[in-house]
């Protein structure tokens, strides 16, 4: 009986785990539930910043929560909790983990150069969270059978999560730096998230061509391996990809267009 009723439960998972992605179309299959990753999300968030020197106030963290804010509206998932935190840190990164927690790094600000660049990054960020890519790779890694596992392991308070099965988890979330594993998102999250967070942005109010921008200083970095030697799409054809979808990125953008011009003024130059 006991084992008839996982087999069910776990038909049923992959019945309602195979999901399409409303923006890009694309299908993918996770079995984690919502709530298990928020909250490995938050877990996540906290452990991170807890060894981080997190920036309290001033002009760029109020931009942070600006631009957080239009996108989390448009990207209208009502159980995230939507925190914003800028990191003191010359890393050129950010990152959004489960549930809406939120990371950038001031080494990033240079190379988005005014408060639509961060829209831009911003949208791609909340992109992989919205689109569950954090729960999809850790299925991937885990198998189905490990990742219910895993998830039932989280949900039984009694039970005890293993090193390995720890830093699976947060390494799937994001959290790879803290424990010495990284799982880089694919080429193809990488991807859907450009688009997702181009179409947030249009939606927020923010020209979509000016994420092109962002990519052309990326680019300018220099010093990258080749794109088949990396998990990440080459700058070159992130550009690709943004053009391909601006035209309805621009429909949007149109739609919903900002009285005001805020995200012109240039912001960070250093």
């Amino acid at each position: 009986m006991r084992t008839t009723a996982i087999t069910l439960a776990i038909l049923a998972i992959l019945g309602t785990g195979c999901r399409k992605n409303e923006i890009t179309g694309r299908r993918k299959m996770n079995v984690v539930p919502d709530g298990v990753m928020n909250n490995l999300g938050k877990e996540g968030y906290a452990e991170t910043l807890a060894s981080a020197d997190v920036q309290k106030g001033g002009d760029d963290v109020k931009v942070l929560n600006r631009v957080g804010g239009r996108i989390s509206t448009v990207a209208n998932e009502k159980k995230f909790a939507w925190e914003y935190s800028l990191i003191k840190d010359p890393t050129i990164n950010a990152w959004c983990m489960p549930g809406g927690y939120i990371g950038f790094y001031r080494g990033i600000l240079p190379f988005l150069s005014t408060e639509t660049g961060m829209a831009f990054v911003m949208g791609h960020e909340v992109g992989h969270a919205t689109a569950r890519h954090s729960a999809e790779r850790l299925t991937q890694q885990l198998g189905v059978a490990g990742a219910l596992t895993v998830v039932q392991a989280f949900l039984n308070k009694s039970a005890k999560i293993s090193a390995e099965q720890k830093n699976m988890i947060f390494g799937a979330i994001g959290l790879g730096a803290e424990v010495g594993l990284i799982l880089p998102f694919s080429r193809a999250h990488e991807t859907e998230a450009d688009i997702i967070g181009l179409m947030y942005m249009s939606d927020a109010g923010y020209p979509p061509a000016q994420a092109v921008d962002v990519w052309t200083r990326m680019d300018a970095i220099g010093g990258r391996p080749p794109e088949f030697l990396s998990t990440h799409p080459s700058p070159q054809n992130r550009i690709k990809t943004i053009q391909e979808w601006l035209p309805q990125a621009n429909k949007r953008f149109r739609r919903n267009k900002r009285a005001n011009e805020d995200y012109k003024k240039v912001i960070w130059t250093e």
